[in-house]
C-alpha cells in the first residue's frame, strides 16, 4: 500500500468517556462517520466554489458551458446543446452572484448528506486535544492501526492541508476532486492538530463496527478517575486486546505530558 506512505502506523482517536457516544469507539468496537454537518469549524464542507478570474475568457466558458451541457443532458442533440451555451453565456452565470450563492449551497447540501469523515491525527500527547477533545483531560486516546483502518472503512486517506486561503476551483476541474479537496483543506489555525482524515462516501453519519486486533494502544487522561482508569483496563483484559495501556502524568520541569505504561 504505497499510497499510505508518510502517514503514522497508528492512528489516534481523542474520546471523553463521560459521553455514552464516544465511550463506543471503544466499548462497541465502533466507529462513527460524522457529517462535516457535526464538525466545529464553520468552513467544513462550506469552502465555495470561485474560479481563478484569469481563467475566465470567453472562449473557456463556452467550452465549460459545453461539458456542462453534455454531462447533465447526454441525450441532448448539437443544437440543443449550442443554445445551452449560448443562453448560459449571455446570462453570464459563472458572474452572478445570486447563481453561485445558490449553487453553493446546494453543494454545501450534498457534501453534508454524501461523506462520512472519521477524524484522527498523529499525535497521542497532543496537550491542546486532550483540553479540547477529550473533555479536559480526563478522557482517552486510542491508537489504532493504519492498514486495519484502511480495509476495515474501505475509504481514502489523506492529511489534512493546512492553508490560509481557501482553495479555487479550477475551471476544468473534476468535481468530485474538488469535493476532496474542499473536504480536506482547513485554515491554519488548525495546524496543531495534525489531522488524517477517512472519507468515505455515501456513508455520512454511518456506523461500522471494527475488529478488535485494530488497537494498538490506550493513552489514560492526566485527570482521567481511577474507577474510569480500572474500567477501561478492566475492559482490555476482558476482551483479550493485545495493546499497550499508558498512563499520562504532567512534566514536572516542562510543560508537557509524560506517559508511562501500565499495562
Amino acid at each position: 500500500m504505497e499510497f499510505l506512505e508518510g502517514i503514522p502506523n497508528i492512528l489516534y482517536k481523542y474520546r471523553d468517556i463521560s459521553n455514552r457516544f464516544n465511550k463506543k469507539t471503544l466499548f462497541d468496537f465502533e466507529f462513527f462517520l460524522s457529517s462535516t454537518k457535526m464538525f466545529n469549524d464553520p468552513y467544513e464542507g462550506s469552502i465555495p466554489f470561485e474560479y481563478d478570474p484569469k481563467e475566465l475568457t470567453e472562449e473557456n466558458i463556452f467550452l465549460k458551458l459545453r461539458r456542462v451541457a453534455k454531462q447533465n443532458h447526454p441525450d441532448w442533440d448539437e443544437q440543443k446543446i449550442q443554445e445551452f451555451c449560448y443562453e448560459g453565456h449571455q446570462k453570464r452565470l459563472l458572474f452572478d452572484e445570486e447563481h453561485k450563492k445558490e449553487i453553493n449551497r446546494k453543494n454545501k447540501e450534498e457534501i453534508e448528506k454524501t461523506f462520512g469523515i472519521l477524524s484522527l491525527t498523529g499525535f497521542p500527547l497532543n496537550y491542546l486535544m486532550w483540553s479540547h477533545y477529550a473533555k479536559s483531560h480526563t478522557g482517552f486516546c486510542i491508537g489504532f492501526d493504519k492498514f486495519g483502518l484502511f480495509e476495515t472503512i474501505n475509504g481514502s486517506l489523506s492529511a489534512v492541508n493546512y492553508a490560509c486561503n481557501v482553495p479555487r476551483l479550477k475551471l476544468f476541474e473534476d468535481i468530485g476532486a474538488f469535493h476532496v479537496k474542499q473536504i480536506a483543506t482547513k485554515s491554519k489555525v488548525w495546524e496543531y492538530e495534525g489531522e488524517y482524515r477517512f472519507v468515505k462516501p455515501n456513508a455520512a453519519n454511518a456506523n461500522i463496527t471494527y475488529p478488535k486486533e485494530l488497537i494498538k494502544n490506550i493513552f489514560l487522561g492526566v485527570k482521567m478517575t481511577q474507577k474510569n482508569k480500572n474500567e477501561i483496563i478492566e475492559f482490555v483484559k476482558s476482551n483479550e486486546i493485545e495493546c499497550e495501556i499508558y498512563e499520562l502524568t504532567l512534566d514536572k520541569e516542562k510543560f508537557k505530558l509524560n506517559d508511562s505504561r501500565i499495562y
